[in-house]
């Protein structure tokens, strides 16, 4: 993980979770998470078609990705609750958010080819991080839990 993407991450979304929480936000936030969410499941599905690289286990996954992205929000939503805080929900929707925006510009530029170089870095870097960390160590013990396998490996 780089260190200085997932501070850049963190800090934005700290700041503008503090900007929402202080002017009174409601429920319309995490509609927008699912809303970038189906936009990205959809750019990803045409990236995929495109690449001709349809796997239906790297959609199983990253349909179970998201459903944990929400479980984390929801889990927010409740230490929000017991510390009697109206933060932390804020900062979690905004940060897998950011995780989504950079998600949905690499999927594009996959399909059309024509992002810059230096821009996709980027894209690359806040894809990559504590979120997808926290998401993918989830995912591996609900996989082990419940003992679910990929179609590869059936």
């Amino acid at each position: 993980m780089d260190s200085y993407t997932e501070s850049v991450k963190l800090f934005a979304a700290a700041v503008i979770s503090s900007g929402v929480s202080l002017f009174g936000a409601s429920f319309k936030y995490i509609l927008v998470l699912v809303f970038l969410m189906i936009v990205d499941t959809v750019f990803g599905w045409i990236k995929s078609r495109k690449l001709s690289q349809w796997k239906i286990s790297v959609a199983k996954s990253g349909f179970i990705g998201k459903i944990i992205e929400l479980m984390f929000i929801g889990v927010l939503y409740l230490l929000d609750w017991i510390f009697e805080t109206d933060f932390l929900k804020y900062m979690g929707i905004f940060y897998f958010g950011i995780c989504e925006i950079a998600s949905i510009v690499d999927n594009y530029s996959k399909i059309n080819g024509n992002l810059p170089e230096g821009i996709a870095d980027v894209i690359n870097k806040a894809k990559t991080g504590l979120g997808n960390f926290l998401v993918s160590k989830t995912k591996g013990i609900f996989e082990r839990v419940f003992d679910v396998k990929n179609d590869d490996e059936k």
